[in-house]
């Protein structure tokens, strides 16, 4: 009796051991066929994306998810990124620090987050410099090597661009500059910390996503925004008035661990890079496809859009305009080329126009 029961076990055995091979064959294929097409061994990798939006947002909605899918299919599964919303892995202020160590593999964030750290990536803020997202989005492309040189050596850099025009949200009616003085005002960015002390305002330093709390509460009596952040922050709720000077982009970016990037293989990082090449018309046409929507969304819950007058913008020109010379100084004084980068920004703003 035991010995029939060995026998149909080495019987048993042996079969698993024939289709354990012929699943190694069948492997090796694949391999060989990912190995044609990417040019070595390739295993499937998984990255986790963080960033500061809700899974409502269209950048979310409209770009990160689509370009997650586009990879894995592209890459025939060997890669795929899993997306963590609403800061799911780390805080706006720590993204870059948890992408430079690898704790996550790509962040998408606000460089301001980090205040005096990539100090070339300011360049978005400049007043007055752009009219569009999509402007502002194509200017960033071309900026692409100098950041990657300066701002970002420590991690690769995907994209750079920028949200739609930002305008003056408050909780109050103002007609003139004047009328700013004393108010609390959150800023997007180390630029607008100048602008705002120029405009004698306090500067107030905080994460987009807190800024619905802080305006509701009283922390912030306005900030200077992007008019879709209306919608897709919510702010038409805590907003009662918005004065439209179409000054700014905010800057945004999007990096990768250099070592989770090495990871792939140079197909892989192709693909990638094939998919990324589209996000500067991307994202720079879907900010400016939302800002009308955002408009009459604030318009219904009764916010008051204004403008100031030809005399009050030459103040505010008079004003903030200085502070591009003083940006040029501060980049040379820390041994980058803010001159060239400077025209180089201008020269193309002025292409994409």
């Amino acid at each position: 009796m035991f010995k029939k029961v060995r026998s149909k076990g080495y019987i048993f055995i042996t079969s698993m051991l024939i289709i354990s091979m012929l699943a190694g064959c069948s492997s090796e294929t694949a391999n060989e066929s990912a190995d044609a097409d990417t040019g070595g061994h390739v295993e499937a990798i998984t990255l986790n994306l963080n960033h500061f939006m809700s899974p409502m947002h269209p950048v979310h909605a409209h770009i990160l998810e689509p370009f997650s899918q586009q990879l894995l299919e592209k890459t025939e599964g060997r890669v795929e990124i899993v997306i963590h919303p609403n800061n799911g892995l780390a805080a706006p202020p720590d993204t870059m620090d948890a992408v430079e160590s690898g704790v996550v593999d790509i962040g998408f964030v606000l460089p301001a987050y980090t205040p005096g750290r990539f100090k070339l990536s300011t360049f978005l803020e400049f007043p007055f410099m752009f009219e569009s997202a999509l402007q502002a989005n194509m200017t960033a492309k071309d900026m692409f090597d100098v950041l990657q040189e300066h701002d970002y050596k420590t991690m690769k850099l995907l994209w750079f661009g920028g949200t739609d025009i930002g305008d003056i949200f408050l909780k109050q009616s103002i007609t003139t500059v004047d009328g700013l003085q004393g108010l609390k005002l959150r800023s997007p960015g180390p630029i607008y910390n100048d602008v705002i002390k120029e405009l004698g305002a306090v500067e107030v330093s905080l994460p987009v996503s807190d800024l619905y709390d802080a305006l509701d509460r009283g922390i912030c009596d306005g900030t200077f925004m992007a008019i879709t952040a209306l919608s897709s922050f919510k702010l038409n709720e805590v907003t009662s008035d918005i004065v439209q000077v179409n000054m700014y982009s905010t800057p945004l970016v999007m990096t990768m661990n250099i070592d989770s990037w090495n990871k792939l293989s140079e197909g892989d990082q192709k693909i990638m890079e094939e998919l990324l090449s589209e996000f500067p018309q991307k994202i720079g046409e879907l900010y400016d496809s939302e800002v009308e929507g955002a408009i009459q969304a604030a318009k219904d819950k009764g916010v008051k859009f204004s403008e100031f007058s030809d005399e009050e913008m030459a103040k505010f020109h008079d004003l903030v305009d200085p502070l591009i010379d003083k940006w040029i100084a501060d980049m040379e004084a820390a041994g980058l080329p803010g001159e060239s980068t400077y025209e180089l920004v201008k020269n193309s703003a002025e292409k994409y126009k």
